[in-house]
């Protein structure tokens, strides 16, 4: 099976783009010192530093998109994001910004894929994949199985106090779920978050970093029979 290498796995080499900036000293020297209050600005005064604000704003933007670009066709797709999304703060009207933020998040997304089938008589198995907090990953899913259970409950049903051992409440039964398992300092497993429905596909962004595990939502002690094709793809990498 093809396993991921690096998280997002967009990131182009041999290119480098440097930027010149001021420097935070150079910008803070223009406030070092007070000056006396001064009387009102003229009519002309105003007109004159509206001009000035609006030249400073257009050339900020042009700056800043030609910037964008120039990340996007290096393949720092998320510092081309983060710099879009600067433009759009400042000027939410200029055309195409959020069409190319979509375009970038899209490429993000389907970038790195990696398959594999889930077998749905194993539980959760063990860790696909290792995700990072806020870092968004997708999950595709085709196929279908047997579901089979073969076990005596009482009038409250399948207990669900457990999400590593126990049906998850709120998923329906026979649903495919993802759960991450956060690791503390030491690499060590900790508790788990509450498992997310996936059903044929989710885009998932995780609350904590940690090991992926997927499954469907069965008891226990089940005999599904089958598989399920699925699709990992954006910021994955391998669980170990």
């Amino acid at each position: 099976m093809k396993r991921p290498l690096v998280f997002g796995g967009v990131v182009a080499s041999g290119l480098v783009i440097t930027a010149v900036l001021v420097g935070p000293s150079s910008v803070s020297d223009l406030f070092g010192q007070q000056k006396k209050a001064r009387k009102p600005p003229s009519v002309a005064a105003m007109r004159a530093f509206e001009l000035r604000e609006k030249k400073a704003r257009e050339q900020f933007l042009r700056d800043t998109a030609q910037l964008a670009k120039d990340y996007e066709e290096a393949g720092l797709l998320e510092k081309a994001k983060a710099l879009l999304k600067t433009v759009q703060r400042v000027d939410s009207s200029i055309a195409g910004v959020k069409e190319k933020l979509d375009t970038i998040e899209e490429t993000i997304l389907s970038a790195n894929p990696y398959e594999f089938k889930v077998d749905t008589a194993k539980g959760w198995g063990e860790p696909i994949a290792r995700v990072e907090k806020g870092k968004k990953f997708r999950v595709t899913a085709k196929g279908s199985y047997k579901f089979v259970v073969e076990q005596t409950v009482g009038p409250t049903g399948f207990p669900s106090d457990d999400p590593l051992r126990q049906m998850t409440k709120g998923i329906p039964s026979g649903a495919l779920m993802a759960l991450v398992v956060p690791l503390n300092d030491r690499g060590k497993p900790g508790k788990p978050n509450q498992p997310i429905e996936i059903g044929e596909g989710k885009e998932v962004t995780p609350r904590e970093s940690g090991l992926l595990f997927i499954g469907v939502n069965a008891p226990a002690g089940n005999k599904n029979q089958g598989n399920i094709a699925i699709q990992l793809s954006g910021y994955i990498a391998p669980p170990k």
